[in-house]
C-alpha cells in the first residue's frame, strides 16, 4: 500500500493540474493534428523531461520547508486562500480559447522534443503546484518520502500528464472548444476540486 500511494498521488495530482487548458496541452494537440502523433510524441517526452525534474526539485524543497513548523503552518494558510481564490475564479471566468492562437513560425520548423522542453521549462507553476501537494502529503503521514517515494510519485505525475494530454488530444478530434461540453464547463469542474481541497486545508488549520 506504501508503494501504491505515492504513484496515485502524483497521478492525480498531475491530472488536477493540467486538466485546465494551457499552453502545454493546447500545444501537444495542434502538434498532433497539424503534424502527426510521432511530433505530438516527440513534443510530450520533451516536457515530460522537464516535468519529473521539476517534481524532484519540488519534492527536495518541500522536505526543507517541511522541518519548520512556522513556514509549514503559514503554507497552509496560504494554500487555503490559494485554493480559495481559484475556487471564486474558475467559477466567474469562461475557458479561454487557447487552441485557436497559432504557434510562431520560427517555433514550428524546431526539433518538437527540444520545443517541449523550452514550454515545459517556461511553465515553473508544477514546481510550487508539488511544493504544496508533497507538504500535504508529509502533514498528513501519507506515506514516507525517500528515494523510492519520489521515483513512483514522478512516475504518477508523468502519467497522469501524459493521460490529459491524450484526453486532449481525442477530444478534439471530433469537435471544438464551442461544440466540447466538458470544456466549456470544465472551470466549473476544476472549482469544484479546487473548492474541496480549500475547506480539507481549512480543516487542517482549525484542527
Amino acid at each position: 500500500m506504501n508503494v501504491v500511494i505515492p504513484f496515485f498521488t502524483g497521478f492525480f495530482a498531475a491530472v488536477l493540474g493540467t486538466l485546465l487548458p494551457g499552453i502545454l496541452n493546447a500545444n501537444t494537440v495542434k502538434i498532433s493534428k497539424e503534424e502527426g502523433m510521432k511530433n505530438a510524441y516527440n513534443f510530450m517526452l520533451g516536457t515530460f523531461v522537464i516535468i519529473a525534474l521539476q517534481t524532484y526539485l519540488a519534492v527536495f524543497f518541500a522536505r526543507i520547508i517541511d522541518r519548520s513548523e512556522v513556514i509549514t503552518s503559514a503554507l497552509r494558510e496560504i494554500g487555503f486562500v490559494v485554493f480559495l481564490i481559484l475556487t471564486i475564479y474558475f467559477f466567474t471566468v469562461k475557458p479561454k480559447k487557447y487552441l485557436d492562437s497559432e504557434a510562431p513560425k520560427s517555433l514550428v520548423k524546431r526539433k518538437r522534443f527540444y520545443y517541449g522542453l523550452l514550454l515545459a521549462v517556461l511553465n515553473i507553476f508544477p514546481i510550487f503546484y508539488y511544493v504544496f501537494i508533497t507538504i500535504s502529503v508529509l502533514n498528513n503521514n501519507l506515506y514516507e518520502v525517500y528515494y523510492l517515494s519520489n521515483i513512483l510519485l514522478t512516475l504518477g505525475v508523468i502519467l497522469g500528464t501524459y493521460t490529459v494530454f491524450m484526453f486532449y488530444i481525442r477530444l478534439f478530434r471530433k469537435s471544438n472548444l464551442e461544440e466540447n461540453f466538458i470544456l466549456k464547463n470544465i472551470n466549473k469542474i476544476i472549482g469544484c476540486i479546487t473548492g474541496i481541497i480549500a475547506i480539507f486545508n481549512l480543516y487542517k488549520m482549525i484542527k
